[in-house]
Parts: C-alpha cells; sequence; structure tokens
C-alpha cells in the first residue's frame, strides 16, 4: 500500500493544516498559476459555522495578505453585515416580493468570503450566502474596498 500511495499522491492537490483556518486544499491554475489559490470550509469565529473561503497563494502556501484579509473579518464581521443588508433586502424585495427579515439569520446563512487579490488597492471582495427558505438563492454581494455593490443571485 505504500507504494500505492506515494504514486497516486503525484496526483492529489497537496494539503495543509492551517493553525487558524483548518485543513487547506491546494488548487493550482495551470494556466496562469499566479490565481492559484488553497480552499477550506473554515469555522469562522463570529457565527460558529462552516463557511467557504479561498486564499490566494503558492504551493507554499497561502500569501501572508491572504491570511491577514481573513483573519480580519473576525472583529469586523458586524460592521460588514450592516454594509451588505440593504443589498440583501433589495435581494429579497425582487426575488421574494418581501423585504428581508428584522432577524437576518432567519431569511439567510453566511456561507463564505472571497477575494480576488488582497495586495491589490482597492480590494476586490464579497461576502455570499444562501436563503435558508422553501426557495434557494445564492446571494453573493461584491464589496471594492469598502463600497458595497449590487448583489448577484444564483438560482
Amino acid at each position: 500500500m505504500g507504494l500505492l500511495n506515494r504514486v497516486l499522491s503525484q496526483f492529489r492537490p497537496p494539503t495543509l493544516e492551517d493553525p487558524d483556518f483548518g485543513r487547506l486544499l491546494y488548487i493550482h491554475i495551470a494556466r496562469d498559476p499566479s490565481r492559484s489559490y488553497w480552499e477550506c470550509e473554515w469555522l469562522f469565529p463570529p457565527t460558529g459555522t462552516r463557511i467557504s473561503i479561498a486564499l490566494p497563494g503558492s504551493r507554499e502556501g497561502p500569501r501572508p495578505e491572504s491570511r491577514a484579509f481573513f483573519l480580519a473579518l473576525i472583529p469586523e464581521f458586524n460592521r460588514i453585515i450592516e454594509q451588505v443588508q440593504p443589498a440583501l433586502d433589495r435581494v429579497f424585495r425582487e426575488w421574494m416580493d418581501r423585504p428581508l427579515s428584522q432577524e437576518l439569520w432567519q431569511d439567510v446563512k453566511l456561507a463564505g468570503f472571497g477575494v480576488e487579490d488582497p495586495r491589490d488597492t482597492p480590494t476586490q471582495w464579497d461576502v455570499a450566502f444562501e436563503t435558508t427558505g422553501a426557495k434557494w438563492l445564492g446571494i453573493t454581494v461584491p464589496i471594492i474596498g469598502n463600497q458595497v455593490q449590487e448583489a448577484v443571485v444564483d438560482t
């Protein structure tokens, strides 16, 4: 079994155990290695739920700026939610024919965060949600710097 595992390991993406994010899986982008990243299901401290993130980096690991970006979301989480609530409300009014609940977490759950390149100024990033009711929507709210953009809806 040892030889077989060594042979197969050449075809498996590398993984890392990260002290902050847990198990990371490397996704190599062959056509543009600079866009390669590490993905994981992070147990996000403010919500206590698992969310998807992708940390830009190389085979050696996530870039330090990627780590810093995602860790900085923890103390800013309440402010971020306040910023994106109007965009979520517009989605609910258009797609659900009602306003977003005053208790946000009755209507949506946090699905993840994304960032193009945390070294860019302004940083282009997003926060993603999924609806919790009978009608499923994936809602991504893009943010450039601190400016919330129109939400993108997936059905």
